[in-house]
């Protein structure tokens, strides 16, 4: 019999309960900080509402003196690239991981269980069914086509009717109070204006266009993004100035269109009231169809909008990533005597974000309930967009 080894097999003891410690002490990690998409609230959760940014996308637009304007932009100026259709896809994969007690037990989509919506968009149609091939691939055992995927129906609404997502119906008292603010900027862009006029020239003389307004800006610094994550060379002239002079200004574009209250009734309000008035027929039981999952596939204007309103952008992002997304939750909850439920707010700031932040909802105590959820938006409720727009009465002679 060969003498026994007891430094060789001390060692290999140690080994193996070192190796154990480190196991031990990762599921632990994992169970107090990972999966936060599996806690126990999570179980009484009745009822989601997700708006979600588009993915990655070619330029809508170029400056004239663009040299990036022959570049082979595959599907054209706007479309969804490649990476853009994978980032949805892994928000979809994402989502799952949180909400997937809410998917049919039988992974088969039908319009009674969950209903999305898109802008008429090609890259927010196209981003929902990426979105969805993530989100609710079938089983194995029920899927009928040779690739994991099923087909899920992807509703849109007319650009010129759409008030929720692309937000392209006409409101004539909206377009001229965002016209006056830009003739009489509000104190703080007035200041930023002033303060980046050298900006405005030098942009204005590489670009061949006229850059004056924090809107002309912020076209730019979109076409500068989409060019760099397509691994394009920027001209020289953007150094030091793209995007650390530029971000700033993009931003405040954006909440422009939400500057005052009315104007973010028109720019929020219709979507938030669709969102308040699904939880409130959950509540009442007569949600009909009696739906769990609603998703919502937007731009990054709309998310901004609907932040801005709710107040929640410090909380957020001002310029939401590609895939970023903002989840309604609606909980059954104990906590309210009255059988109320519970409100929650979470964003994914971008796909691969697996773990959302849950957000502060503002003049809402914690837990928030629906009731004071709903009183809380009372200012921001919008009953009639035609009338609050002052849009002129159809002619409806016969």
């Amino acid at each position: 019999m060969p003498p026994v080894d007891c430094k060789s097999r001390r060692g290999t003891k140690i080994s193996v309960i070192l190796l154990g410690s480190a196991l031990c002490f990762v599921m632990m990690a994992y169970f107090v900080f990972g999966d936060s998409n599996d806690e126990q609230g999570l179980r009484n959760l009745r009822m989601i509402s997700i708006l979600f940014r588009h993915g990655a996308r070619n330029p809508t637009e170029f400056y004239p003196n663009d040299p990036h304007v022959a570049h082979d932009w595959q599907a054209g100026p706007g479309a969804l690239t490649q990476k853009g259709s994978l980032q949805a896809y892994n928000l979809g994969k994402n989502m799952r991981m949180r909400y997937y007690r809410l998917l049919p037990s039988n992974s088969i989509y039908t319009q009674q269980q969950i209903h999305v919506l898109s802008s008429a968009a090609e890259r927010c149609v196209m981003s929902a069914q990426s979105v969805l091939a993530g989100f609710m691939p079938p089983l194995e055992n029920n899927n009928v086509l040779p690739i994991p995927w099923q087909p899920v129906a992807i509703n849109t609404l007319a650009r010129s009717d759409d008030i929720l997502l692309a937000q392209k119906k006409p409101c004539l008292k909206y377009d001229t109070i965002l016209q006056k603010l830009y003739k009489n900027p509000p104190k703080d862009l007035q200041r930023l204006n002033e303060e980046n006029k050298e900006l405005y020239k030098l942009l204005t003389k590489n670009t061949g266009k006229n850059i004056s307004t924090v809107l002309d800006v912020e076209m730019l610094y979109n076409t500068l993004k989409t060019e760099e994550e397509a691994n394009l060379v920027l001209p020289d002239w953007t150094e030091n100035i793209y995007p650390e002079s530029m971000k700033p200004l993009a931003e405040r574009s954006y909440t422009l269109f939400t500057e005052t209250n009315l104007m973010k009734r028109i720019k929020g309000g219709a979507f938030l009231t669709d969102i308040v008035k699904k939880m409130q027929n959950k509540r009442r039981k007569n949600l009909n169809p009696d739906r769990k999952i609603f998703l919502y596939a937007g731009h990054d204007v709309t998310m901004v909008n609907i932040m801005n309103s709710l107040n929640i952008l410090d909380q957020t992002a001002n310029l939401p990533d590609y895939a970023a997304a903002l989840a309604f939750e609606l909980h059954h909850s104990k906590s309210f005597s009255d059988d109320d439920f519970e409100v929650k707010l979470v964003y994914y700031y971008n796909s691969e974000d697996k773990f959302p932040k849950e957000l502060t909802i503002p003049n809402c105590d914690a837990p928030c309930s629906l009731t004071q959820f709903a009183n809380s938006l009372n200012a921001l409720l919008l009953d009639n967009y035609d009338e609050t727009c002052e849009n002129p009465t159809p002619d409806c002679k016969a």
